[in-house]
């Protein structure tokens, strides 16, 4: 699908892209999704230099209770929401879609934000699916319990008369940093017993890991946090495996090294999507751009099996698509600029939707095949 991204003189090249052939994909490997601070955006920003942590965590308390209450305010929760609407609706599609003889009926969804806006979005999509199982790896009925164990569930669905028995299409939601509503149970003292409630825990008390500069070290110091990771390194070392990587810029090293690890297996497929063709190293007189930027974090890696695209690698895609949605709504997408495109949640989500348009133009055909 995909040339190698580096050469060994670290020379980074454009990727050739087939989008029809990525989606394919989704339908033939097992489906991991890793999100980062940046899917969350822009109702949650990111940490910016001498803000305090205990800032940002009270902007997700307050956007996690919104969620909860089912008040999502107009404005940025309300995009960041329909943008993880949409996320959660794609990977519904997909596995509804799929054929379990070839893999498992189930998708990852790996993320290091607090909040809840899968739970949220997750909340509302099953509402119109009800054959849909969504596991968070919590289990009880008053007061619910977080374990890795739980997540080895798989459900089946089974006729009336036991005439038939369909594997339920399953998300997995996977935290290894922790959540807004989490909290640390007393009810235990021998053992660290994580609590999931149904809104986000009061000032000090949610179980996280504190977004600071010590994040890799606090995410070692928790058993959990440690088993979380695990399963991460789990997933990605079985076989037809596909990681999609958002809004993530490899800033955490045990994340890094996993995946660093991983592409040693032949059977996996890493797609990360860079956020802008911008650099967001000040430091690099060179200018450079976000491919480079991930490369720097990830390490120079020339693997065929590591895609890495950028803004400038889909533009001719993501405009088409937007100007068959501007058949069905106002015209302004139809002005988009190529510039102007950033990877985002909503965006990703459009280019892998199986029910988006079938084929793109000829233009974006040829502009893709002539890099």
């Amino acid at each position: 699908m995909s040339e190698n991204n580096a050469s060994n003189d670290g020379e980074h090249f454009t990727p050739h892209l087939d989008i029809q052939q990525l989606r394919k994909l989704c339908y033939s490997k097992r489906l991991n999704f890793l999100l980062g601070a940046g899917a969350s955006q822009p109702a949650i920003p990111t940490l910016k230099d001498g803000q305090k942590p205990e800032e940002l965590i009270n902007l997700i308390r307050k956007t996690s209770r919104d969620l909860a209450d089912g008040s999502v305010p107009d404005g940025r929760e309300e995009e960041t929401f329909e943008a993880y609407l949409g996320f959660v609706s794609m990977i519904v599609s997909i596995l509804t879609m799929s054929n379990s003889r070839a893999v498992p009926r189930s998708a990852n969804i790996f993320t290091t934000n607090y909040d809840l806006f899968v739970e949220a979005a997750m909340d509302q999509v099953m509402r119109d699916n009800y054959g849909i199982i969504f596991n968070d790896g919590a289990n009880g009925y008053f007061k619910r319990y977080i374990n890795t164990f739980n997540y080895d569930r798989s459900t089946a669905l089974r006729g009336q008369f036991d005439n038939y028995n369909h594997e339920t299409p399953t998300i997995r939601l996977i935290k290894p940093h922790g959540s807004i509503n989490w909290r640390r149970s007393k009810e235990d003292k021998d053992h660290e017993l994580i609590e999931v409630l149904d809104r986000p825990a009061g000032r000090g008390r949610s179980f996280i890991v504190p977004p600071d500069k010590y994040e890799s070290g606090h995410t070692m110091e928790s058993r959990h946090f440690f088993e979380m990771l695990r399963l991460f390194n789990i997933e990605l070392d079985k076989p037809q495996s596909m990681l999609f990587v958002i809004g993530f810029s490899f800033q955490d090293k045990h994340i890094k090294g996993m995946v660093q690890r991983a592409l040693q297996n032949p059977g996996l497929q890493v797609c990360i999507f860079a956020y802008s063709d911008e650099t967001s190293r000040p430091a690099n007189s060179d200018g450079g751009n976000a491919r480079e930027d991930i490369m720097h974090n990830l390490g120079t890696i020339s693997n065929p099996n590591l895609l890495i695209l950028s803004p400038e690698d889909v533009a001719s895609f993501v405009i088409d698509l937007r100007k068959h949605d501007a058949d069905h709504a106002d015209s302004k997408d139809k002005e988009e600029k190529p510039e102007d495109i950033r990877l985002n949640l909503n965006t990703v989500t459009r280019l892998l939707m199986p029910n988006s348009i079938e084929g793109f133009s000829a233009q974006a055909d040829d502009k893709t095949a002539g890099r």
